[in-house]
């Protein structure tokens, strides 16, 4: 009889000991949420590790509501944990999803600027090391911009050379009707390879600026003051830094899981490492780029590979006083990363409240490892 009572025991204290255990789980996820929601708040020169919480917030969220649902259909009396994370966090789904979609053009009032198309596209360089393949890549993008044909068109990661066929900057200048140009090549080897930064333009260019982060690599932000009719706006062309991951990492993520021990360790830690380091340079250099903006005597727009989320401190920085074109008049969850990381949304165009944009759009051609992104502008009538 006692080692029935003693076997009796021991099945009355597990459900307690399990329940305590999706306590813990409930509360530890719900505290990340929070966390990943507000990330913005933290400056990774300090708080790196928060910033990463930020990546996984859609799947955070989406735990929570899992959980609050469980937790509620079993009446427990801590549902009100997973609620006030979701509460707390539900206000910066707009940030990741749009359901608007206003593709049609607002009745303007008189004095309002022409339509302009602008586009902000990561190439990556043209496709240059996918040697096979790369002459049809780069076909294929000169096909669409011939296409489409962007009124301003800021690229990043742009590759051009003298030989190998593979004068980027000719070309563009041959087939698009933007036909001015502000291009800064931070890295150059052999004076015939460069690798850079690209702003094309119909409009009058009146003046160029530069603003380096590291002359050792190709992240970059310029911007390019246009004449438009009576008007000059600044245009800012960034691409923050990115996190250098290599094939080695990408594959590691793809079959997360499958690796010996020893093996998922170090890549962890490489990859963990190369995050830290991502993080804190984009912070310094988003700081560097909200300050210029504050000092633009004119109007501004802004386009660019952020390398960041819509949540990060990044984004908060270079957008608190600007409107994004997404948010706009975009839809759906707005993804421009192509890669293997699903989901992130991290090539904007955002614009001075002196604008109005419309007809935002995502095209999923699959060109590079981001899609080209694109917005209407005018630029608003003065009072």
């Amino acid at each position: 009889m006692q080692g029935n009572a003693e076997t009796t025991g021991y099945h009355l204290a597990k459900p307690g000991f399990f329940k305590k255990i999706l306590l813990l789980v409930v509360v530890i996820t719900s505290f990340l949420t929070v966390i990943s929601g507000w990330v913005a708040m933290f400056n990774p020169a300090h708080y790196w590790y928060f910033a990463v919480t930020g990546l996984g917030f859609p799947i955070l969220f989406i735990l929570n509501f899992i959980l609050l649902t469980g937790m509620f259909l079993s009446k427990s009396r801590y549902s009100w944990i997973p609620l006030a994370a979701l509460l707390t966090t539900v206000v910066k789904l707009p940030a990741m999803i749009q359901f608007t979609n206003s593709q049609q053009k607002p009745v303007f009032t008189e004095g309002q600027s022409e339509e302009m198309k602008v586009m902000s596209f990561n190439v990556r360089l043209f496709d240059l090391y996918n040697w096979t393949h790369n002459q049809e890549t780069r076909k294929s993008i000169y096909n669409m911009l011939t296409e489409l044909q962007p009124d301003i068109l800021c690229m990043q990661e742009f590759y051009t050379s003298t030989r190998n066929n593979f004068d980027n900057e000719t070309n563009l200048h041959r087939i698009l009707k933007a036909t001015n140009a502000h291009v800064e090549y931070p890295i150059t080897l052999h004076g015939v390879d460069h690798w850079g930064i690209a702003t094309f333009t119909k409009y009058p260019i009146a003046n160029k600026g530069v603003l380096y982060f590291d002359k050792k690599t190709a992240n970059i932000c310029i911007f390019t003051d246009l004449v438009i009719n009576t008007d000059t706006v600044r245009v800012y062309n960034c691409h923050l830094e990115s996190v250098r991951f290599g094939a080695e990492e990408y594959k590691f993520l793809e079959k997360l899981g499958k690796e010996e021990d020893e093996q998922a360790v170090r890549k962890t830690r490489n990859i963990i490492s190369r995050l830290r380091t991502a993080f804190i340079k984009r912070a310094s250099q988003a700081d560097a780029i909200a300050e210029n903006i504050k000092q633009s005597p004119y109007p501004v727009i802004v386009c660019g590979d952020f390398n960041d989320t819509p949540l990060s401190y990044t984004y908060k920085k270079i957008s608190e006083t600007l409107n994004d074109a997404f948010r706009e008049s975009g839809s759906g969850f707005g993804t421009t990363y192509a890669g293997p990381i699903p989901g992130l949304r991290i090539d904007y165009i955002l614009h001075g409240e002196e604008f109005t944009s419309y007809k935002f759009k995502t095209l999923k051609v699959k060109l590079s490892d981001h899609y080209p992104v694109e917005a209407s502008i005018v630029l608003n009538a003065k009072n």
